[in-house]
């Protein structure tokens, strides 16, 4: 039965509304329903009544209250079973469940709150003590579902940002690959035009000659013959390197395609890219190539213009760094070591600062003025900053590593280590 202190506790309520938190009320006794009703309404809640254990499962299951009051001791369906059946509904379970007991036994308490109950209200009722753990045990329901919503919102915005970041990194690693891709063609291109000079400037001399009826001498003739064949032989050699990187290209972009590598001999790219680099008169007249290549025929499993283009790459950075030295010389030479075949292209300039070293590979990164800029270095160079980071990605590709070393005294080598190609059984 109630206590006296609950008539005087009704005028200290508040009628301060609480918006529409609906409580539940779970006892077999009906004066303690009714008292517990004036005591939550008084305090500006909405109050539901349940008479047994099956009703109360019942009425949260159709009106989701916001807590329930449950006794402990009714017939049939104890709270504690209730209370179960609530905490194992996954649309139940952050109900908060308040028992009402006339138990003092500790250990009748420790069940409750093991069956989930948040926490108890002693028999006899005080109205203090219920309207405090109410409203306490409702503002952490809404606190916690406040989090519960931030939560579910950020995993959402993270979704979304997340998806932003993967598509910024797909359109940028789609922008590096079309860069790296133009990078690469411009070597070919670049023989082409010289070629095609070499042959405009011959045409010319001709004209001119036509023009001023004087004929020229047969060693005069001879020469211009064997130009204009040595032009004609690089344009072609330079339109079939950008035919086999347009296939290759092609080839990599089929969804189902197999990506073959051929067996070929590392010592003969090299001597066919050093002839193929020498229209470039610079290169060809100005820079001393020291050349020592192993005497084994080193086979690789590779694709031939893809490591003809790593060389081109290497061996132009040399050419830049050796602009303007007295005596300039880039050293190529392969040896077996073990199951690989290392190349090591080295030059004699004034080499790459230790800050710089660790980041030549990186995309985009270049000690070189941006040709986008219109702007040139004291060397008049300029550099995209993708040639080195593509020669890793394609000596990755082939199984291969390649890294680059800078000793105090000056110069800078570049080794390549790539698989020797297993015997032809």
């Amino acid at each position: 039965m109630p206590t006296d202190n609950v008539g005087a506790g009704f005028s200290a309520l508040s009628s301060a509304k609480v918006g529409n938190q609906v409580i539940l009320v779970v006892d077999d006794d009906f004066v303690n329903r009714m008292l517990l009703r004036k005591i939550l309404e008084n305090s500006g809640y909405a109050v539901l009544e349940a008479f047994n254990g099956k009703e109360a499962l019942a009425r949260v299951k159709a009106d989701k209250p916001d807590l329930v009051l449950l006794d402990i001791m009714m017939p049939e369906m104890d709270g504690y079973e209730v209370c179960e059946y609530l905490k194992a509904d996954s649309d139940t379970e952050s109900i908060p469940v308040i028992f009402i007991t006339a138990l003092s036994d500790s250990a009748d308490l420790v069940k409750g709150f093991n069956v989930g109950a948040e926490d108890y209200v002693s028999k006899p009722i005080n109205v203090e003590e219920v309207r405090a753990r109410v409203k306490t045990h409702l503002k952490l329901k809404t606190a916690t579902e406040a989090i519960k919503r931030y939560n579910e919102e950020l995993e959402q915005v993270v979704a979304e940002s997340s998806k932003e970041l993967i598509r910024a990194e797909r359109q940028a690693a789609v922008g590096q690959l079309i860069q790296g891709i133009v990078h690469n063609l411009k070597g070919p291109l670049t023989t082409m035009k010289g070629g095609l000079d070499i042959g405009r400037k011959i045409l010319s001399a001709l004209t001119h000659a036509a023009e001023e009826e004087t004929a020229p001498s047969q060693g005069q003739l001879g020469k211009w013959g064997r130009d204009a064949s040595k032009a004609l032989e690089l344009t072609a050699t330079a339109a079939e390197r950008l035919q086999e990187m347009i296939n290759s290209l092609m080839e990599k972009g089929t969804a189902d395609h197999i990506h073959t590598l051929v067996r070929c001999d590392l010592n003969e790219i090299i001597l066919n890219e050093l002839e193929f680099l020498s229209a470039d008169l610079y290169f060809k007249h100005n820079i001393k190539k020291d050349v020592d290549l192993c005497p084994e025929k080193p086979v690789i499993l590779a694709n031939p213009s893809e490591i003809a283009q790593v060389l081109s790459n290497l061996l132009g950075n040399a050419k830049d760094a050796l602009t303007g030295s007295p005596s300039p010389t880039i050293s190529i030479n392969t040896r077996i070591s073990g199951s690989d075949i290392l190349l090591r292209v080295t030059d004699n300039g004034p080499g790459i600062a230790p800050q710089n070293l660790e980041k030549i590979f990186e995309p985009f990164y270049t000690t070189k003025a941006r040709p986008e800029k219109g702007a040139k270095n004291s060397a008049g160079l300029t550099g995209t900053g993708l040639g080195l980071y593509m020669c890793q990605r394609s000596v990755k590709a082939m199984g291969g590593e390649i890294r680059a070393e800078s000793p105090p005294t000056g110069g800078a080598a570049f080794q390549v280590r790539i698989p020797l190609a297993k015997q032809e059984t």
